[in-house]
């Protein structure tokens, strides 16, 4: 409801404009990361390039991220919420296998960066960050706090199990479409958890 939303004052004009820029800098900074994990691998990509591609000062972009896994976290933090603007009203429907589909879809639309994220181009600790990243995201997008354990564990096996099928799916393209792999993700994480969820072991 309006009324529980807290409304911001209004910044003076130079603020706005000093925002504005901070705005339009990062946005050229994904957009370089994004551009560049399709033609580099991840490991060959580095903080000048970045800014070159951006056409913004190499110490500048110190002033936005420390370092390029923090462009990266940057980068899916803003692809998870574009997804679930488009799946919310899927999962609103309790339309599991299309919202499974949808994730395959939107992920097909931007390979390169996923690729990058999620897949043979990316080490440990870009993997890892991607999975944090998106449990920090989907978390604070539930409409509910969290209950207990049960709660914040089926969202933990969520996440990682469908970040695991992803990777294996991207490197296995040619073989397995988006329908069908949206199918796989709906048969093998997403029911399975409605089903716990439903019926949680005795002492959860």
């Amino acid at each position: 409801m309006v009324s529980e939303l807290k409304i911001a004052e209004a910044a003076p004009a130079d603020a706005r404009g000093a925002d504005a820029r901070v705005v339009r800098t990062r946005d050229a900074l994904r957009q370089a990361m994004t551009e560049l994990a399709s033609e580099l691998p991840l490991d060959a990509i580095t903080v000048r390039a970045i800014a070159a591609r951006a056409d913004v000062g190499y110490a500048t972009f110190f002033r936005h991220y420390p370092d390029k896994e923090a462009l990266l976290a940057d980068v899916a933090d803003k692809l998870i919420r574009e997804f679930l603007e488009q799946a919310a009203p899927l999962l609103q429907q309790r339309d599991r296998l299309g919202a499974a589909r949808s994730i395959c879809t939107f992920v097909a639309g931007h390979l390169p960066i996923y690729q990058a994220l999620i897949a043979g181009g990316s080490g440990e600790t870009v993997r890892a960050e991607m999975l944090r990243q998106t449990m920090i995201t989907m978390g604070a997008a539930r409409q509910r706090k969290s209950e207990g354990p049960m709660d914040d564990l089926i969202l933990f096996h969520m996440v990682s199990a469908i970040l695991n099928l992803l990777a294996w799916w991207l490197r296995n393209l040619d073989t397995v479409d988006a329908d069908a792999m949206g199918e796989i993700i709906e048969r093998t994480v997403l029911t399975p958890l409605m089903q716990l969820r439903l019926a949680p072991p005795a002492g959860l």
